[in-house]
């Protein structure tokens, strides 16, 4: 079926609504196209897109067809679902409650209960929910840091643990065999609805508590300035922090949940321009630091101010270096610094924290990009009775302390970076001013990233054919440096100074180029938005020298590109 017959059916079905099919008919020829041409799929983080009529499009439509294959999915795989239940959330987004609810009826309809939360709550939250609850899956609607025009829909097993690929493959089998979405029957049940009431709050909130590792130390010798970006966080945050003793000044422009985040710039804590009305706040009454999390409250970011009162913005792998030697050195102090520990990152993150880590005698272990892969390596370690875990961190601004939630938290990361920068304080010291010791010690480290993006029906042609470019160039020197590794995760082969050996990793449309020192260039496609996205991780034995390598590095990649 053409997308002409489509847009033919979705203007005559019962279950599209009148406002949709209004978008529908206002809508553009090169529009119509795009939001029909393919159907929205999984990611690294879930299914996101921009809202609107389409297959391509986050719409009631998308939602039912997505929740019947989970929930057939669910009724495959687990013979006490119908009881056990299933938790749904939200964030702030537009639609939010409308997605929702459809969730629920869908899942009702197939005889599943379903536990349903009165208001928004932060995705880290619904991790936890669901092995609260015992449940035997989650579903979180938010598109998280993603623009206002986008929502998105994220599932989550029995373990509070976003689906890895092996889980969402069979998923995706089950929502393929629905040909036609227009003829889905809904039959929905309220009695399997259960609302929840606070005790899953309070739950939450004294686990994240828990995580304090100098709960008894006095917090009153710091300012903090907090913003939800609109979000989910403001709620558990404000009350976590305050009920643990810290001054929290809150930036109320932005505190409120709007799906327009009509006073921020950005919701992005991986955007400066996120933190501007911050920054004032900061300065106004003289704040020691900013903490941001993003809508859905899973990623955290953070502002210092140097001794000019510069604002200084910290980058996910510079705090996650921090965290690990504030986290790791305390432990040690308390002996309660376990001989098997263990701290799990990606392929993209920055080597520093790996050698933080090994200051203390500590593992790194690696994984694919998106958090469910580290959720997946807690599941696997304390089934097996592996190694004990201390931290898993991304360099997208996510980290997790306490693994009674399996996604990344930014509630516990706020509680835990103003505990450190306390810590800290009371030893006349700055975050800064540890992060930069850490360097002198282990080397300067340079991070940023490139973005390709290429939109549309043709995006998809060429993001495959920029991948398919490097794949075939089988680059050995960049920028006259000599390539020692390169990691191909599509093929799962690695090559280092010509030998070739296998990659035990899911397969990833990636590619790593490693320099001898373990700096290295990572290139993917996003799985959330259409870009191509490009890490570089420098190091120098000196700030210039990684500086200088990483500009030259950074350049030549780019400048291929566009050759």
């Amino acid at each position: 079926m053409d997308y002409i017959e489509k847009v033919d059916k979705w203007l005559n079905s019962p279950l599209v609504s009148d406002d949709l099919k209004k978008q529908l008919k206002d809508m553009s020829q090169e529009q119509i196209e795009d939001a029909f041409y393919t159907n929205l799929t999984f990611g690294t983080g879930g299914m996101r897109g921009v809202m609107g009529p389409g297959s391509n499009r986050m719409n009631i439509i998308t939602i039912y067809k997505a929740t019947l294959g989970f929930g057939r999915y669910l009724l495959k795989t687990d013979k006490n679902v119908k009881n056990r239940g299933v938790v749904i959330a939200h964030d702030n987004r537009f639609n939010n409650t409308v997605f929702m609810m459809a969730a629920a009826n869908m899942l009702t309809t197939l005889g599943i209960k379903v536990y349903l939360f009165d208001s928004l709550r932060p995705t880290p939250e619904l991790s936890f929910a669901v092995r609260y609850l015992k449940a035997s899956g989650g579903i979180n609607i938010t598109a998280s840091h993603n623009p206002k025009q986008y929502n998105g829909y994220k599932i989550y097993n029995e373990e509070g643990n976003q689906l890895i690929l092996e889980q969402s493959n069979q998923v995706m089998d089950e929502i393929n065999k629905i040909t036609d979405e227009l003829s889905i029957e809904l039959m929905p049940n309220n009695d399997l609805i259960v609302h929840l009431d606070n005790n899953v709050d309070e739950a939450y909130y004294q686990m994240v508590m828990d995580t304090s590792l100098n709960k008894n130390m006095p917090k009153d010798n710091l300012t903090i300035v907090y913003t939800p970006q609109h979000g989910t966080g403001y709620v558990p945050v404000t009350t976590v922090m305050k009920r643990l003793g810290y001054k929290i000044i809150e930036v109320s422009e932005q505190c409120s949940p709007r799906g327009d985040f009509a006073n921020t710039k950005s919701p992005n804590p991986e955007e400066k321009i996120a933190y501007d009305l911050a920054i004032e706040y900061a300065k106004k009454y003289h704040a020691d630091l900013i903490c941001a999390n993003d809508p859905d409250c899973d990623r955290i970011g953070i502002v210092l101010f140097d001794k000019d009162n510069n604002p200084v913005y910290m980058s996910g792998n510079q705090t996650g270096a921090v965290l690990i030697n504030y986290i790791l050195s305390t432990r040690k102090e308390q002996k309660t610094l376990p001989n098997n520990g263990v701290i799990y990152n990606t392929i993209v993150s920055s080597p520093l924290g790996a050698k933080v880590a090994k200051l203390y005698n500590v593992d790194t272990e690696q994984t694919l990009t998106g958090f469910k892969y580290i959720g997946d390596k807690i599941n696997k370690a304390i089934l097996n009775h592996g190694k004990t875990f201390l931290l898993g961190y991304e360099e997208s601004y996510g980290y997790l302390i306490n693994p009674e939630v399996r996604d990344k938290d930014g509630v516990q990361s706020v509680m835990m970076i103003c505990e450190m920068a306390s810590y800290y304080k009371r030893q006349g010291l700055t975050i800064l001013d540890v992060y930069n010791q850490l360097q002198e010690k282990l080397g300067y480290h340079i991070e940023s990233q490139y973005s390709y993006f290429a939109e549309g029906m043709n995006g998809i042609i060429k993001i495959k054919k920029l991948m398919s470019t490097y794949r075939n160039s089988h680059l050995t020197m960049i920028a006259n440096e000599k390539v020692v590794t390169i990691e191909d995760y599509n093929s799962l082969i690695k090559t280092t100074n010509g030998v070739q050996e296998k990659l035990d990793y899911e397969q990833s449309d990636v590619l790593r180029y490693l320099f001898e020192d373990g700096s290295f260039v990572a290139i993917r496609p996003s799985g959330t938005e259409p870009k191509v996205k490009f890490y570089f991780a420098i190091a120098g034995k000196t700030y210039d020298e990684a500086l200088k390598r990483h500009d030259n590095i950074k350049k030549f990649i780019i400048d291929f590109i566009n050759e």
